[in-house]
């Protein structure tokens, strides 16, 4: 018994006692900074979602830690630090050439942590891709995209960090919404556009952005610019504000259906192509 002792005991740096003791003073010091951390962290991040990376990125670093506080101890660390050293150069190479990827997206993904240019909940459109949807995750490797389809698209860190994104949710007061119509040349077009104002002012979604002096020469809460003449019509372009990208989505939605219901009341045409046939027979030509 007292061999197998003096065995383990050699093991470590400072005997089998004070190395244990050394080890346990260590643990109790860094689950008490844990405690404190966690603290600190759902005070900054009072949404679940947004404390995931930072609770991640706490807990590889106390494993680390602890690990290194452990291996520390042990005498025989250096001995096979060496060994793996000497013997294992190319094993090493090929390890460090095919991890050069993970640790390249363990960077980008503290670099979008520190910088922020998107966070946990926000809408996004990542336009190289084409993907556009919310971001539900975001690890040490990879960030999550929920689409409007309720799909799951898990991109790169390293790829988010080089791709334009436009973050849709930083809009921080008002989002302006562009809706296009076309007018037939025949319709009443000072009709059309003060129905589509109309329409616009009425609805709940809809923000008010005029200011005082623009609301006492009584201008419309909504602009409405003509864009172009085209072949067949007349192009309009209305500007709703909405509070954010969803409200939006869904006032445009709303408006097209009553603009339209309001222009079959008021005779005001949306052209849309007109073909003519014409058939010839032997008597007459008849269209």
């Amino acid at each position: 018994m007292e061999n197998i002792y003096k065995q383990i005991d050699s093991v470590f740096e400072h005997g089998l006692i004070q190395s244990g003791i050394s080890i346990l003073i260590f643990i109790v010091i860094i689950l008490v900074v844990n405690k404190i951390i966690n603290r600190l962290l759902k005070k900054k991040f009072t949404d679940p979602l947004k404390l995931v990376f930072p609770m991640r990125i706490k807990k590889v670093v106390i494993i680390t830690i602890i690990t290194a506080i452990i291996m520390g101890e042990i005498t025989f660390t250096n001995s096979i630090i060496k060994a793996l050293l000497a013997s294992g150069g190319i094993l090493a190479v090929v390890v460090g050439l095919a991890s050069q990827e993970a640790a390249s997206n363990i960077i980008n993904g503290f670099m979008i942590i520190t910088y922020k240019p998107y966070k946990i909940g926000d809408l996004v459109n990542v336009r190289e891709y084409n993907v556009i949807g919310t971001v539900i995750d975001i690890s040490m490797r990879h960030s999550i995209i929920e689409t409007f389809e309720r799909t799951q698209v898990i991109i790169p860190n390293t790829v988010m960090n080089k791709a334009i994104i436009e973050n849709v949710s930083n809009v921080k007061t008002q989002k302006a919404n562009y809706l296009f119509l076309e007018v037939s040349y025949e319709s009443d077009l000072q009709m059309a556009i003060k129905i589509i104002q109309e329409e616009g002012a009425k609805h709940p979604l809809c923000i008010d952005g005029r200011s005082k002096s623009q609301k006492k020469k009584q201008e419309s809460a909504v602009k409405v610019h003509c864009v172009e003449f085209n072949d067949s019509g007349i192009q309009l372009r209305a500007t709703f504000l909405s509070k954010d990208s969803a409200s939006g989505f869904q006032l445009l939605s709303d408006l097209r259906l009553s603009i339209k219901a309001r222009f079959d009341q008021e005779g005001i045409e949306i052209p849309y192509p007109h073909r003519v046939v014409i058939s010839e027979t032997k008597d007459k030509i008849t269209k």
